[in-house]
Formats: C-alpha cells, structure tokens, sequence
C-alpha cells in the first residue's frame, strides 16, 4: 500500500483487534457464536481494502491476486487433507509474507483455514486457526526477515522451523482453553509436550514445501507485481 499511515493501521488492526475480538469471544460469549467471531476477523481483515478502494487503481488487482494466493492455499490443504499437519498451507502464507508483505502475509494466511473450513470443519477453533496462520504470514513479511529469506535458503528453512513451532504452540493455547475453559502454564507445557510429534508434522511441511514452492511461487508474484505495477508491503 502506498499510504504508510495505512500500513500501520492495518498492521495494529490484525494484531491488536483480532486478539481482542478472539478473546471478546470466548470470554462473553463463551465460544458459542463462533461463526460471528470469524466473520468479525474478515471484516477486520478487509478493512484496509475498504479504506483505500477508491484511492488507488491497483486495488482490485491486489485483490484478484488475493484471491488466488487464498485459493492455492485452501486447495493445497484439500490436495493433502488425508497427511494430518502436512499440507502446504502454512509454506503458502509464508511466501506470501516475504513477497507480498506483513500484511498480505496475514491477509492470507488467515483467511485460508476459514475458507478451507468450510470444505471440513467449522468449530471454536477457527479463529484460533485464522490468526495463527494469519500471524505466521504477518512475520514472515516484516522486511528485515523478508529481504534475507528471499536471498538464503538456509535462512528460509530456519524461518520455516520457527514459524511451524510457533504455529504449533498458538493452536496449543485453544488446546488447552478447548478442555474446561481454565489455562495454566503447567497444562500448557504438558500440551505442548504431548503434541511435539504433531509439532515436527509442521516443520517437516514447512521445510519440504518451502523447499519446492518458495522460487517458482516467488519468481511469477514478482512478475505479476512488476507487469501490473502493484505495490505491497
């Protein structure tokens, strides 16, 4: 986006207003309206779109692209759906953070486990997914990590063993919240435990896919944004 106000905004909307509207719904209405909770995260998610609709021409074309990072990621999920943790979802919202940006990257990966949801399972957890996914994408944009991930490939393989635990460890909270409600560190260090091997599921998708879709993925964003002069960050 052109307007670095905007940036800011949309970067405190995804990680201040989401967390808050995530809590807002399991603490007043105790996770029962979940379906509500996710729409709230898309209407956060879009906002930015909103705001700068009308003053730039690239718009439309940023969310054409959008669409089709989301769609690769939900049918990527589909393709691997019978491989519990190893699917390429994750390697998608990544790549889509280092060269699309923080925000495209959270955009992105927050949107696809909604949309692939609605092809297996709605449920509470949904938009402890979204913004898990979503954040794992978020970080992998910041320009700092996003500028050395395109240029060392070990440094992408790191990226992708850190994101995929702390993925691992996000959904781990709603793991212990799913049980009676009560969190402790005590009970989240023994889930976090019991979940390892599911935990090594994430970094070995994360590695393996990265691995295979990071250059030819990367290589035709960078034309598209080059041909159709779209500008992200």
């Amino acid at each position: 986006m052109k307007d670095y106000r905007m940036r800011y905004v949309s970067s405190l909307l995804y990680l201040i207003g989401i967390p808050l509207i995530i809590v807002f719904g399991y603490t007043i209405l105790e996770n029962r309206m979940y379906n509500l909770i996710s729409m709230l995260v898309v209407v956060i998610l879009l906002l930015p779109f909103f705001f700068s609709f009308e003053k730039k021409e690239s718009t439309s074309r940023e969310l054409v692209l959008l669409s089709v990072m989301v769609s690769l990621a939900v049918l990527s999920r589909m393709a691997f759906f019978f491989l519990p943790g190893m699917n390429p979802m994750a390697a998608i919202a990544i790549i889509s953070g280092i060269y699309l940006g923080k925000d495209f990257g959270f955009m992105i990966g927050a949107l696809s486990p909604l949309i692939s949801n609605m092809l297996f399972t709605q449920g509470p957890w949904t938009p402890f997914q979204m913004f898990a996914y979503g954040f794992v994408g978020f970080l992998a944009g910041l320009p700092f990590i996003a500028k050395y991930a395109k240029e060392k490939q070990w440094l992408l393989w790191l990226l992708g063993i850190l994101l995929g635990c702390l993925f691992s460890g996000m959904m781990d909270v709603w793991t212990v919240l799913s049980a009676d409600g009560v969190f402790t560190i005590k009970r989240y260090l023994m889930i976090i435990l019991q979940s390892f091997p599911m935990t090594v599921n994430y970094i070995i998708a994360n590695i393996l896919f990265l691995s295979v879709l990071n250059r030819p993925m990367g290589d035709r964003i960078e034309r598209i944004k080059q041909k159709y002069g779209i500008e992200v960050g």
